[in-house]
This record gives structure tokens, C-alpha cells and sequence, in this order.
């Protein structure tokens, strides 16, 4: 890196630049500019409580938005089918993914919102403990006596008589009659998974609490987990996610591992992530979660930023709003859930629209249809807009049950609010899809900034790093001279990273305003 005053480097022959105020430039703009959130679309109990939230923290609204919905539809999926006819009938499951930096509060927002889900979900624990702990004794009671009779039967197989005078045909019947009545564990409950395996969620959903939802504040978690460590995995991870989407079951046999079979459960995605993982995740297993259709099952969001606009507000995080909200989710989860008490498999009642309320889906699905051609507005993202109407009925279902109880029919004004905003979140999805077609080298920068944003082995803040230093410790992409030269070309000309020359050589240290508020890949 050749000394000068081009754009983005600094002569100087110390190593500090705490005194560098030089503003970044984005990397990457979307093509258009973000609509403004439908709030009022919302339903009344979870508007007011985004409203009253996002006065105090100051997030996007579509970010605190986009939590509660996902809370709702956790709260609610279980109860419900949505029937759009007779026959196209589906769950109310949601997936959402809200794209947002550093900085922009997403782990306060998620955290308040689903406050009364984790909450009701560790009262239930607490309450059915002395039941759980009994049935445990049961179990382990019954086990011990199935041993025993196992040890039986085998000596009877060897010409030993057994102690009791049963024959072996005795002991068979007496095993038949032990297995039929067996014990069983109550269920308890699990809402939340963030870092898990296909393997293990689907194991875990089979004989688990049969509603619950993969949920994560920091995406990286789930799409860093082990679920995507090759392009298998990360395959059966979005076929997996797909299939609970669907509301569909299916059955697993292994013959190293354990053999399960999923029926009647239900499991919505919330997600929020960082720009550059939203370009791990569209780069794994070769980009087939556009493939696959995964990502067309989400309703996306990449709010603009608030940071910078947040004066101190004094708020109330037991505001009379949220308490109602509080309240409303904790009753909705103590609803006895419609299931087979043997398998626990859900089978909820169908929630119609009313006649009025249809009409208004078939002409909100028609409308969507005619745009998906070649030349239609929304011919870049058919997978998404093919999905829109299902995603709006399923919001009118989850916002109907949320106000109104697992009954009734969904009508028109609930239907229209639904389709207001799944209309939002497909422009936003067209946004999102229209930022993603960059260079190489653009991807490479973004994920140059966010690696030099986060701490180092030792946990002291990266910032800085010897140009030929990222060859040996820098993302593995960036370990090819070419690549990171043209990345670090892009970042010294955006200003996003600086020159700096010590007494040990050149060194690239991020822009002090990236390090103030990590928002280097969309300031």
C-alpha cells in the first residue's frame, strides 16, 4: 500500500487516529427508498404496543414491528388453521427476518417484546416440576421393571424357569401389556431454539412441545450454527424449515442415528441480522435459500437506520400499553392447545375468511399474480410475491386470533390491514434483493468491515490490522492477495477504512465512526 493523499488516507507518522473524524460511505444503497411501515395496519393490542416501545427505544419501527408479529404468531400458530377456501388451508406460522447493523437496539427490541413468552414459558416449567419429577420416578420405575422382564424372558429362552412360574409365552404377554402402559413425561414447554442442528430441532419438535419457534436477536447464531457447516446441512436445514412452513410432516429413519416422525407441529422463524450475514446466508450451499424457496417464506424488512436521531427519552417499559400486550400473549399461550393427547400432535380447527374478507384475498392474490410475469413490477422477486398472498392471509389469522380468540371468521378490514402489510414487506424484499446484486468485491469489503468490527481472540476490540496480516487471520475469502487488495481499494476509497503509517509499518484501521456505532456496511 503505497503512501499518499488519496481518498480515505492519511500521512502521518504515529499509529493513533482517535482525532480522524471523516464520515464513511456507504457500500451499498438500496434501489429504492424504504415505504413507511403500514403501523396502522396493525392490530390494535400490538399496535399500541409497538407504538409505545418504539417511543421509548427509538428502533425502526418495522424492527419492533417485526418482533411483535413474531411473538403474535408464536402466541397464536398453534390454535388455528387459516383457510383462504375449502381447500387451501395452512397454518399461521410466520417467518420473519429484519436486516439491521449494529447499534440499532434489535436485542432490546426482541428482548421486551417477547418479555411475557419467556416468561410464561418458564412459569409453566416451574409450576409442572413436582408433576415432571413424579413422572420421571414413573418412568424410571417402569424401565427398571422392563429390564427385568427382559432378563426373564431371555433366561426362559435358555430352558430356565423363571422364579414367578410364568412361562416364556407368559412373560412375552406381560412385556406386551408393560409397553402398552407405559408412562409417559408431561411436555414441557420450548419455545425458543437459536443454535441448533436440522438433526436436533426436528428430534426435539418430535417429541417436544409442539409450537414453538427458531428465534434469534443475532442471526450469526442460527446461520453460523452447525446446521449450515456444509452444503448438506444447510440444505436439510432450509428443507426442514420448509416443511414447517408448510405445516407438512414428515418421518426420519437413520440406522447410526435416532429415527423420528414429525406430525402436527408448528414452528415460526424470527430473525434479525446484520447485512453481511444476510450475504452468508444467501451465499450457502451455493445460494439455494433463493433456490429452494426459503427466503421467499420470510417477510423481510431492511428498515432505515435511526441511529444518530436518538435523543434520551425517558420510558416506561411497564407502560400501561405493553402491559396490555403482556397480558394479551400470556393468556393467548394458556390456551389449551387443539392435539392429540398420545402424540401431542397438533390439530387445530380451520379459521375461515368471511365472504367479504375472501373476496378481498382473491383480489389481492390476482393483483400479485399479474405482476409476477417478465414484465411485471415484481418479476425480479416472483419467489416472494408468489407468497404473498398465503403470508397475508396467515398475518390476518395471526392478527385475528391475537384480538379476537380462536374463533369467529376473519373479516374484510383485518383481511385488507394483512394485505397492507405483506404488501410492505414484498417492496421491501424487492429492496433487499435489488442491494444484493453487487460485485465480489463489494461483498468482500462488507464482510472485511464486519470481521474488523468484532472483538479479537482475546476480546479486545479488532479496529486495525496489518495489511498482510489479513492473509493469515482475515476471513477466509480475503486470505487471496487479489481479493484483498480490490476490497481494501473499495474500503480506503469509501472512506470506511484509513491508512495509517506507524512505526512497524502500514496499518488499515477502520473508520473511528464504524467502531463508534459498527454500522460500516449501510451508514
Amino acid at each position: 500500500m503505497s503512501k499518499g493523499n488519496g481518498t480515505g488516507r492519511i500521512r502521518t507518522i504515529t499509529d493513533t487516529a482517535a482525532d480522524i473524524k471523516i464520515d464513511p460511505e456507504p457500500l451499498v444503497s438500496p434501489d429504492d427508498e424504504p415505504r413507511p411501515y403500514p403501523l396502522d395496519a396493525l392490530s390494535p393490542t400490538i399496535r399500541a404496543a409497538v407504538s409505545a416501545y418504539q417511543y421509548f427505544g427509538q428502533q425502526p419501527i418495522p424492527l419492533v414491528a417485526g418482533s411483535a408479529l413474531s411473538v403474535a404468531a408464536l402466541a397464536t400458530q398453534g390454535l388455528v388453521n387459516v383457510g383462504r377456501d375449502r381447500n387451501l388451508i395452512g397454518p399461521i406460522s410466520l417467518n420473519v427476518a429484519v436486516i439491521a447493523e449494529s447499534g440499532e437496539r434489535k436485542t432490546s427490541a426482541d428482548r421486551r417484546m417477547a418479555r411475557a413468552a419467556r416468561r410464561w414459558q418458564q412459569d409453566f416449567r416451574t409450576s409442572h416440576g413436582n408433576e415432571a419429577a413424579e413422572a420421571a420416578s414413573r418412568v424410571a420405575a417402569w424401565q427398571a421393571e422392563r429390564e427385568g422382564l427382559l432378563a426373564k424372558i431371555k433366561a426362559a429362552a435358555g430352558g430356565r424357569i423363571s422364579k414367578d412360574g410364568l412361562s416364556l409365552e407368559g412373560l412375552k404377554q406381560a412385556l406386551t401389556m408393560l409397553e402398552m402402559n407405559r408412562p409417559r413425561e408431561p411436555v414441557m414447554p420450548t419455545l425458543f431454539y437459536e443454535d441448533v442442528s436440522p438433526e436436533a430441532l426436528g428430534e426435539q419438535l418430535s417429541k417436544g412441545w409442539p409450537s414453538a419457534s427458531v428465534w434469534s436477536d443475532e442471526a450469526a447464531l442460527v446461520i453460523g450454527s452447525r446446521g449450515m457447516v456444509s452444503n448438506d446441512s444447510a440444505l436439510r436445514y432450509f428443507g426442514l424449515l420448509n416443511r414447517f412452513w408448510d405445516g407438512l410432516g414428515f418421518e426420519r429413519f437413520r440406522t447410526t442415528a435416532k429415527s423420528f416422525t414429525i406430525t402436527g407441529r408448528r414452528l415460526t422463524c424470527s430473525l434479525m441480522m446484520q447485512y453481511a450475514v444476510l450475504w452468508q446466508l444467501l451465499g450457502a450451499a451455493g445460494g439455494v435459500a433463493r433456490g429452494t424457496g426459503f427466503l421467499a417464506r420470510f417477510l423481510l424488512a431492511w428498515p432505515a437506520s435511526t441511529m444518530g436521531a436518538r435523543d434520551y427519552r425517558a420510558g416506561n417499559l411497564d407502560a400501561p400499553e405493553l402491559a396490555t400486550w403482556d397480558a394479551r400473549v400470556t393468556s393467548v399461550l394458556s390456551q389449551p392447545l387443539p392435539n392429540t393427547p398420545k402424540e401431542i400432535a397438533l390439530d387445530p380447527p380451520t379459521l375461515f375468511l368471511s365472504h367479504e374478507a375472501r373476496a378481498r384475498w382473491v383480489a389481492f392474490h390476482n393483483a400479485a399474480e399479474r405482476e409476477l410475469g417478465r414484465l411485471g413490477e415484481f418479476s425480479d422477486v416472483a419467489d416472494f410475491a408468489a407468497k404473498v398472498a398465503e403470508n397475508a392471509a396467515r398475518i390476518a389469522g395471526v392478527m385475528w386470533v391475537f384480538e379476537h380468540g380462536p374463533a369467529g371468521t376473519i373479516d374484510a378490514a383485518t383481511m385488507d390491514a394483512a394485505a397492507a402489510i405483506a404488501s410492505w414487506h414484498l417492496y421491501e424484499a424487492r429492496r433487499l434483493t435489488g442491494a444484493t446484486k453487487t460485485p465480489r468485491t463489494v461483498t468482500d469489503a462488507m464482510i472485511l468491515v464486519a470481521w474488523m468490527q468484532k472483538p479479537d481472540a482475546s476480546g479486545k476490540p479488532r479496529g486495525s490490522i496489518a495489511p498482510r496480516d489479513i492473509l493469515r487471520q482475515g476471513p477466509s475469502r480475503l486470505r487471496d492477495r487479489i481479493r484483498r487488495d480490490a476490497a481494501v481499494k473499495l474500503l480506503l476509497e469509501s472512506k470506511q477504512l484509513l491508512e495509517v503509517q506507524s512505526t512497524t509499518g502500514t496499518i488499515l484501521r477502520l473508520n473511528p465512526r464504524l467502531m463508534e456505532v459498527s454500522h460500516g456496511i449501510r451508514p
